[in-house]
């Protein structure tokens, strides 16, 4: 069990840190992404279901201007047509 934060940095993932849930009881990823559009507004929760998409696609540009919060259906529908809009 882990009770402070934890940085984690990997070039396969999006940087992230791992935090202690005391309600679900276990250890869960925040990703930079998320906390920044949190702080900024764009989510109400940082545990919503909205997914946090990066506009130039670069994960490690967590640049407030980069993000756009999407349902995860539009977002989903995004990348699958190759960023063209349906």
């Amino acid at each position: 069990m882990i009770f402070e934060p934890r940085v984690e940095f990997d070039l396969d993932h999006y940087p992230r840190l791992r935090v202690w849930d005391p309600e679900a009881g276990h250890d869960r990823y925040l990703y930079l992404h998320r906390l920044t559009a949190y702080a900024q507004g764009d989510l109400d929760d940082l545990w919503s279901p909205l997914h946090v998409h990066h506009v130039d696609e670069d994960r490690w540009n967590n640049d407030p201007d980069n993000l756009e919060a999407r349902s995860p259906a539009d977002h989903t529908d995004y990348h699958l047509n190759g960023g063209a809009p349906s």
